[in-house]
């Protein structure tokens, strides 16, 4: 019955996931004219603006390889942004809503490039200009394109991001003190036996070594009594040393320092610091 049921909140869970992936709004990024830019640089341009809108805001963003592999081989038609039917047939290639048209220029041939973009709604036939993005390098594309992110999808949700301190997400927690535990307390009566057991069998093997230590005053039996009792004696003392050993370590490793914590948020992680080590 546990098994049955784990399978049926799995199935929910899964379900429910799928609900929501299937109701996020869908946009691709699609390449259109390019000046002075080979296509393996365009495609790498449009995946970060794919990535940036994705990141940016509560949507399912592709573009890049994954864009060109879908549409025709021979490209798209220079007309295609103003022909309804060729916005259609892209939209199903990609199974997109929305499209976003590029146009990247690199006027100088330096390497700063200036993205243009056109949005177009597929089900209403709506499209719009949106501001140019200049990128002075390619380093700054990822940078600039999250930042532009909200302009070339105005209407879209933007996602939600952890915040970190004043915000009731984040709690410090209790810091521990040093403290005897369990395993603590067993290690050192354990030490405690050691050093008992030592110092009874030295005091016993001392009177025992003070009697045999006139010629002829002791017996064989009893001078390999006094030797067991040193021998005895001298494991009593290492046993507690150990375990005072033990004790000291597990002492000093018991407490904890306070941490502050931050729970995972839509859209971010959970993540931990720690005040001193």
């Amino acid at each position: 019955m546990k098994f049955a049921f784990t399978i049926g909140v799995v199935a929910a869970i899964s379900s429910l996931s799928s609900i929501a992936m299937a109701d996020r709004l869908k946009v691709a990024v699609v390449p259109g004219i390019a000046v002075n830019l080979d296509s393996a640089r365009v495609d790498a341009l449009s995946q970060d603006l794919a990535d940036a809108l994705a990141s940016e805001l509560d949507i399912d963003a592709v573009g890049g390889l994954e864009v060109r592999r879908q549409l025709p081989a021979e490209g798209l038609p220079p007309d295609c942004l103003t022909t309804p039917s060729c916005v259609n047939d892209v939209s199903k290639r990609l199974g997109a809503s929305q499209l976003v048209f590029v146009v990247m220029v690199d006027a100088t041939g330096s390497g700063a490039v200036q993205v243009d973009s056109t949005w177009v709604d597929v089900a209403s036939g709506k499209r719009a200009s949106r501001p140019a993005i200049d990128l002075p390098t390619i380093a700054d594309a990822k940078t600039r394109f999250a930042a532009a992110a909200k302009l070339v999808l105005p209407d879209a949700p933007v996602r939600a991001k952890p915040k970190l301190g004043g915000g009731g997400i984040g709690s410090m927690s209790p810091e521990i003190a040093r403290h005897m535990t369990t395993p603590a307390y067993v290690t050192a009566g354990v030490a405690v036996v050691g050093v008992g057991v030592g110092i009874g069998f030295a005091l016993s093997a001392r009177s025992r070594y003070n009697k045999c230590d006139k010629p002829m005053a002791c017996s064989e039996d009893e001078q390999d009594s006094v030797r067991t009792r040193t021998v005895i004696a001298d494991l009593g003392f290492l046993v507690g040393i150990g375990g005072i050993v033990a004790t000291s370590v597990l002492y000093a490793t018991s407490g904890k320092e306070s941490r502050l914590v931050v729970s995972p948020t839509t859209g971010g992680v959970a993540l931990s610091a720690v005040g001193r080590f």
